[in-house]
């Protein structure tokens, strides 16, 4: 086993700090400098900051690029600025993703740090580990997690204020330094498989024909999102316009979205349901991927509702009864959606709707559950805010809480000065009012409930979908008529022509068109990550499409 002066002379004080009198005035008796090393550090929105890592034999600094160390204590000296510092008797357990280089130090009496380090994590995670034994005399506590992002396991400030841990409750590993290199090595031998495997997932259809940029013209912009914009197109050789959906690679890299971007094109590509978008072309630049999609002319049902204030229940119930055939659709396909909103229901020209952005979407076995914190807010589930798993029961709760929009005209839990944490404590603790303003029936009132249990076993739908389409409100559904798109919609969007765009936001649409680039992007990160995109293209087997898949 390493002593402690190992550590230093196979340099693991990489920033020198041993060597810094101004931090030696800073450190405790006996307190020595076992590692220092660049990393990154997410802070409460969940961005990635460059930081420095200070490990001594007590403690644990959080420094930044420039030598000032975060700690919770005051000013020592002009040099050091001293913030926070976690002693090590304070760590209780370290949450390591099995997948990418992420860790979370969990600090009970605090709140806890996440960090990615893609080449020093396990060195960081050994000297913690020997650091952690030395002082108390036993194991540390270790969860290893099959998630590429560990936001859902860390416990901000926020949440400490209201007394949510986020610690993991499942399989733990009590290990010293041996044991834990051990294990660190049979991870990284499965994060090489894996990466093999997610790497040819997304298979090329017909690679002798290419799709590119200068094939369309850029007409309009439709709408932005977190990592790019959907832009209005029309593709040059055949004068059909789509929906382009741009990505930012850097952005997705940055924000830990990978997987995700990986599970919308999955669902993308192998849908074939009419209440779904459906992917026509996807390809790629250096910087950007490119989803090509059928242009849906109704524009966005937030457009319309917001028109409106609210529909009547014929109306309501017809998109929700289409919104529910899509949702279905996903969870065959292994998928939870996770982000239903009005935002993300498209409308056609006749007025039929679909499901859009899977940007959020998770593939799962059944019966699994996952604990990533993602969703709007106003339309997580209970199970999603205590971070305790969720599974496809998440995506009917979203579903009663869009009915109860469509007919109120707001969300059941909708927080008017946007407090999260208010309206996450209204979520897991409230039930459901309705008010006496607007009347409703009794039988939508008691889908929106039956759909609204807090606890997930109790929810309608999770014991299939065939309940909830067995629910008293859709009574006067005839399913098999819905799902062929025979039923006539109770509202038809006014389309002037292919091109028109006056269903979508005006905010967006009267911005310059242009395929815009990242100033003073971060093209070695991209670079470095490049290979995990390699398999995004995807192109019709005929090249083009037939006239069958152009009236779709």
């Amino acid at each position: 086993m390493e002593s402690t002066s190992d550590f230093i002379q196979q340099g693991y004080d990489e920033l020198n700090y041993r060597s810094d009198t101004a931090l030696a005035k800073l450190l405790g008796p006996g307190e020595q400098v076992l590692l220092s090393t660049i990393l990154y550090k997410y802070n409460k929105r969940s961005k990635r900051q460059e930081r420095s890592i200070l490990i001594t034999s007590k403690a644990i600094y959080n420094v930044n690029k420039q030598g000032i160390i975060a700690s919770i204590i005051n000013l020592f000296n002009s040099n050091y600025q001293v913030r926070r510092r976690i002693d090590i008797m304070k760590l209780s357990a370290i949450s390591v993703s099995d997948i990418s280089s992420e860790f979370v130090l969990h600090v009970p009496d605090e709140y806890d740090y996440r960090y990615a380090s893609p080449e020093k994590r396990d060195r960081i995670l050994t000297v913690l580990c020997r650091a952690f034994v030395q002082n108390h005399q036993r194991p540390l506590i270790f969860f290893f997690k099959n998630d590429i992002n560990l936001t859902n396991y860390t416990t901000t400030e926020d949440d400490a204020k209201i007394q949510v841990s986020r610690i993991p409750t499942d399989e733990s590993l009590a290990l010293n330094e041996d044991t834990l290199r051990a294990k660190l090595n049979e991870v990284n031998q499965a994060k090489e498989k894996l990466r093999a495997k997610t790497m040819t997932v997304f298979n090329k259809v017909a690679p002798s024909v290419k799709v590119t940029l200068d094939d369309f013209d850029i007409l309009k912009v439709l709408g932005r999102g977190a990592f790019g914009k959907v832009m209005l197109v029309e593709m040059k050789k055949n004068k059909q316009v789509y929906a382009m959906k741009s990505l930012h690679k850097e952005e997705i890299i940055d924000k830990d979205q990978i997987e995700h971007t990986k599970t919308e094109r999955f669902v993308l590509e192998r849908s074939k349901s009419p209440f779904l978008v459906n992917l026509v072309y996807a390809f790629q630049t250096p910087d950007k991927i490119f989803f090509v999609m059928t242009f849906m002319k109704g524009g966005e049902l937030f457009q319309h509702l917001r028109a409106n204030k609210r529909f009547d229940e014929k109306r309501a119930k017809f998109y929700a009864a289409q919104i529910l055939l899509g949702i279905e659709y996903l969870h065959d396909m292994g998928v939870i959606y996770r982000d239903l909103k009005p935002e993300n229901v498209l409308m056609d020209e006749e007025g039929h709707v679909c499901l859009t952005d899977f940007g959020m979407a998770k593939e799962v076995k059944e019966g699994e559950l996952t604990r990533s914190f993602v969703g709007t807010p106003e339309y997580l589930a209970p199970e999603v805010i205590a971070g305790k798993g969720h599974g496809k029961p998440v995506d009917w709760w979203a579903l009663g809480i869009l009915v109860f929009e469509m007919l109120i005209g707001m969300p059941p839990f909708y927080s008017r000065d946007q407090n999260h944490q208010q309206m996450f404590i209204t979520i897991t603790k409230k039930e459901v009012d309705f008010g006496t303003r607007i009347k409703i029936s009794p039988e939508a009132k008691s889908l929106i409930l039956n759909l609204l249990k807090k606890n997930p076993n109790e929810r309608l739908g999770t014991k299939g979908v065939q309940e909830i389409k067995d629910h008293p409100w859709f009574d006067d559904i005839d399913w098999n008529k819905m799902s062929e798109k025979k039923l006539p919609p109770p509202f038809k969007p006014k389309v002037k022509n292919d091109r028109d765009v006056n269903n979508f936001d005006d905010e967006f649409t009267s911005e310059q068109p242009c395929n815009s680039v990242i100033p003073n992007g971060n093209t070695a990160l991209v670079k470095k990550h490049q290979k995990e995109f390699q398999d995004f293209t995807y192109i019709p087997k005929n090249g083009l499409l037939n006239e069958k898949e152009k009236g779709q």
